[in-house]
């Protein structure tokens, strides 16, 4: 007879291994565990190229009017610097390598890149998350607003002069806030307006533009370091709701000496696991928010005469989701509708720990294409995996955008130009799909 105790011992695992064996199995799958390096085969679609300096492009967004993509980069003579200084993967080895960053206008008919001269702005750029913002009336303007994970002179400064200073613990390595720029279409330049800084501002990923004045950001992080940002990155809705959506307003875009001057904020989405990427959806009332490492696309709507948000679906991924977009289809008469979100992100993120200090790292991708199901099918969503890589052709992928091809100038064909980049790539990439 078995004994009680070891009776309830038994009980007790097979009850917990019952109830744990699937969550912890899919957290395995979504991270990577299961997609081993070398079986990642490729998918390139194709006439596959590279676009010409664009190096470390973490967001891209296109300006339809224009048919010009925009994203935000870092020089080429500064690639190593990302490996030494990057707050959005926990990476603050070194703040003097907080390196130049540059806006990127590309052509998607020539696959040529050209970096705007930035008047008005100097210092460190360390770019991340972008969106671009035309007034409805004016489409040749362009307002930009870029995220900046500058080295926080505050905390260095303590660091230097008082090092066993209690108050270090509580003081933030980074002082990161968004650069607001203003672009007129086919100038070469871009002008600063303006620096934003709120304290609901702590470590932002991605923004979403409603108007000049006028912005949504996302709180990656609750712990910018330790155990705690750990238990976030494993963590899921159930564990580690820790993160936000913020709403900024500005009462002027007039340039200031003080950042948080005429900043006023609100939290617009609270208590989400690992917010991350914001896009613009399928309607002006959609905002697409990610939860990264829970694989989660939620579709969002703001509530009436409210700046807050309210998530209406969630729609969910095998692998990290970054920075979401929509393909608004401009042929949706020839063969269907293609329109839908591109998804992409890490194929094993479980590597991003080690491969983030790491220039010569690999860091495989996969970028989904998902619309509407047909009638009768038994998921709502069809997931297309369009593209995919072993970190060879690029390392990371935290945006894919669609360009469409007219059919007419495409043998009929139903397909589209797929640009995909990532904040440790060395360069965007360019193929044709199947939509």
């Amino acid at each position: 007879m078995t004994p009680l105790p070891s009776l309830l011992a038994l009980l007790t695992t097979t009850t917990l291994t019952a109830l744990l064996y699937k969550p912890l199995s899919l957290r395995a799958e979504l991270i990577g565990l299961w997609r081993p390096l070398h079986k990642i085969q490729a998918i390139h679609g194709q006439n596959l190229r590279f676009i010409p300096n664009t190096v470390q492009c973490e967001d891209l967004h296109h300006h339809r009017e224009s048919n010009r993509l925009f994203a935000a980069c870092q020089v080429e003579d500064e690639v190593q610097k990302r490996f030494a200084w990057f707050p959005p993967v926990g990476n603050f080895r070194d703040e003097g390598a907080a390196g130049r960053g540059v806006i990127v206008v590309v052509d998607p008919e020539t696959f040529t890149s050209q970096h705007l001269d930035l008047s008005g702005f100097s210092g460190p750029f360390v770019t991340h998350g972008i969106d671009i913002y035309s007034p409805p009336t004016d489409p040749t303007s362009v307002y930009i607003f870029a995220i900046n994970h500058l080295p926080n002179p505050a905390y260095y400064n303590l660091l230097s002069t008082s090092p066993s200073s209690p108050a270090l613990k509580s003081t933030p390595k980074a002082h990161s806030r968004i650069e607001l720029f203003y672009h007129t279409i086919g100038s070469p330049s871009a002008t600063h307006l303006r620096s934003i800084h709120h304290p609901l501002i702590r470590t932002p990923n991605d923004v979403y533009a409603t108007s000049p004045t006028s912005f949504y950001v996302t709180n990656d992080h609750h712990y910018r370091e330790g155990f705690l940002r750990f238990i976030e990155d494993v963590g899921s809705q159930t564990v580690g709701p820790w993160t936000d959506t913020v709403h900024i307003s500005l009462a002027s875009t007039k340039s200031t000496p003080d950042a948080s001057a005429g900043v006023n904020a609100t939290v617009a989405l609270s208590k989400i696991h690992n917010s991350n990427g914001l896009g613009h959806g399928a309607t002006d009332a959609e905002i697409l928010v990610t939860d990264c490492t829970g694989g989660v696309l939620m579709r969002t709507e703001t509530l009436p005469s409210s700046t807050a948000l309210k998530i209406v679906d969630r729609i969910y991924f095998p692998q990290p989701l970054d920075n979401p977009s929509f393909y608004l289809d401009p042929y949706p008469h020839v063969n269907g509708n293609a329109s839908g979100y591109i998804m992409a992100g890490l194929a094993r993120a479980i590597d991003l720990g080690h491969s983030a200090l790491d220039p010569k790292g690999l860091d495989p991708v996969m970028v989904w294409h998902v619309k509407p199901a047909a009638a009768g099918a038994s998921e709502p969503w069809e997931k297309k995996l369009v593209f995919q890589d072993n970190g060879t052709v690029i390392r990371t992928a935290s945006i894919g955008v669609v360009v469409g091809i007219d059919p007419e100038k495409n043998r009929g064909r139903k397909q589209g130009w797929l640009f995909v980049t990532g904040f440790f790539s060395k360069g965007m990439v360019a193929t044709k799909i199947d939509l």
